[in-house]
């Protein structure tokens, strides 16, 4: 399952990002559709964005998110089940500035159609480090890893 997990991460180029931040009331849950580079391991992704968005603020507030990718086409070719992950994730800073520079150029490789958001002021590229990773095969066969 380990290698499913890795095949999905690196197919895929979009992503659901679930941020919470307290509310006043608990907690108010925000999704975000959002494009993506998993770093070579896949134990990263790096997601473009604008420091003024509700996503940031989110994790600004809590770094803690949840990332949902699926696999569009299975389930509808007999025989190939459908695929979800659910990654449990933390926004982190990169270690360096050259790491920021490698993951951004990466992103842009992967998703040229970001460079107009990301040459805009106030323009960031996010590093979510997957802490748990939950693949779902099918309707009922669930895998869980950690790193």
């Amino acid at each position: 399952m380990l290698k499913t997990i890795a095949e999905l991460v690196q197919a895929q180029g979009h992503l659901v990002l679930a941020t919470c931040a307290p509310d006043g009331a608990g907690c108010a849950p925000h999704a975000s559709l959002m494009a993506y580079c998993p770093s070579p391991d896949g134990r990263e992704f790096w997601l473009a964005t604008l420091g003024n968005t509700r996503k940031f603020a989110n994790l600004t507030a809590n770094p803690r998110a949840s990332l949902l990718l699926d696999d569009r086409q299975g389930g509808r070719t007999p025989g190939k089940p459908g695929l979800a992950l659910t990654v449990e994730a933390e926004l982190s800073a990169f270690a360096d500035l050259l790491s920021e520079v490698v993951a951004r150029r990466a992103l842009l490789e992967r998703h040229p159609e970001l460079e107009g958001l990301l040459d805009q002021d106030g323009a960031l590229v996010l590093r979510l480090v997957g802490l748990r990773y939950q693949l779902l095969n099918g309707l009922t066969e669930v895998f869980s890893w950690c790193p």
